[in-house]
């Protein structure tokens, strides 16, 4: 090997400087070790933070998805409720309608039997006023 300019000057022998760097090597080694064991931690507290959020989220929706169904059944009972009534009222109307109806009808079909039997019996007197005028009997 050659020397170079500054090689004379330098106060450490090869030796001196391999355990320099083999020590430094050693102590970025332990620091990078212990760096890692630190971010594993910290990745360990944050995925158990992640968990506890995703568990709380979690029953959180659930009890929300709950509170959902149970309003929506309420709705669903009220508004069967509210139709069943609306039905019973519409049945009550049409039933009125159908009996007003009904004895419109009866009215008008007593009426007619009525015209029926006049007019019959104004045929049968006229008839009776011919024989007796033309006598047939």
């Amino acid at each position: 090997m050659h020397m170079k300019k500054n090689e004379a000057q330098r106060p450490m022998s090869n030796d001196a400087r391999l355990a320099t760097l083999e020590t430094a090597f050693i102590s970025i080694n332990s620091t990078l070790l212990d760096m890692k064991r630190s971010f594993d931690a910290m990745d360990k507290k944050f995925d158990s933070k992640l968990d506890a959020i995703d568990k709380k989220f979690d029953s959180k929706l659930d009890a929300i998805d709950k509170k959902f169904d149970s309003k929506l059944d309420a709705i669903d009972k009220k508004f069967g409720s509210k139709l069943d009534a609306m039905d019973k009222k519409f049945e009550s109307k049409f039933d009125a309608m159908d009996k007003k109806l009904e004895s419109r009808f009866d009215i008008l079909q007593n009426r007619l039997w009525s015209n029926f039997l006049w007019l019959m019996s104004m045929i049968i007197g006229l008839a009776g006023l011919i024989a007796h005028t033309q006598h047939w009997f």
